[in-house]
């Protein structure tokens, strides 16, 4: 079975995130796709204990649970496609681990600079959990990747400047690669940009061939 490319695209593509990084990656790797966020209370959902434990939790586990639940939002409110296409849900979810901690988008100007800060002194390991749905037969295939990006020391002066334009509150981890003001500050990575973007496209495409393959599978 051939590889989705930016020239052929066999199915209708749904995004189940308004994040701005996941919707550049798409349109940069030419795919063209719809907007449909879901709206679920995401620090409700639990793994590997209570409320109070989720730092500890898995984040493997913790990213796959919140991208299933996700799609189970979302599929009874999508209509089929009208050309006759098979309709694909992609919904993901991200978190940073560091220290063997989960960090979540941070909550305050103080918990903000910490996470910056702390960045000098190991890498902050971004996990992200996919899943890809088919909306005619609720086939689903998951998948994760796990990226690394090192820091140099940011000075405190780039680090209030980070905070005052806000976009790190919006960040798992509480940053970007692709803020102006840290990239002097970037030092190396293993993984893809997109991966710490927060849309790893190569296994993106991997599960995109693997369902269009069940779906053959089926036919």
């Amino acid at each position: 079975l051939p590889s989705v490319t930016m020239a052929s695209q066999p199915f209708r593509l749904i995004l189940g995130s308004q994040s701005k990084g996941r919707r550049q990656c798409l349109t940069d790797a030419g795919y063209i796709f719809e907007v449909q966020p879901a709206d679920i209370d995401e620090k409700a959902i639990i793994v590997d204990g209570t409320q109070g434990g989720r730092p500890d939790s898995d984040p493997k586990k913790l990213t796959v649970t919140i991208a299933l639940a996700k799609a189970e939002a979302l599929l009874p409110t999508i209509k089929a496609s009208e050309d006759g296409r098979r309709t694909f849900l992609l919904t993901s979810d991200q978190v940073v681990h560091y220290d063997n901690q989960i960090r979540e988008k941070p909550e305050s100007e103080e918990e903000a600079r910490a996470y910056l800060k702390s960045y000098a002194a190991a890498p902050a390991c971004t996990v992200s959990g996919l899943v890809v749905t088919d909306l005619a037969t609720g086939k689903q295939v998951t998948g994760v990747d796990v990226a690394k990006q090192w820091f140099k020391s940011i000075p405190d002066e780039v680090i209030t400047k980070v905070i005052a334009i806000g976009d790190v509150f919006y960040c798992c981890g509480g940053f970007l690669i692709d803020e102006p003001l840290l990239e002097p500050y970037l030092d190396r990575r293993e993984g893809d940009a997109d991966s710490i973007i927060g849309l790893p496209m190569k296994l993106t495409r991997q599960l995109f061939d693997e369902l269009l393959q069940l779906c053959q599978e089926d036919s």
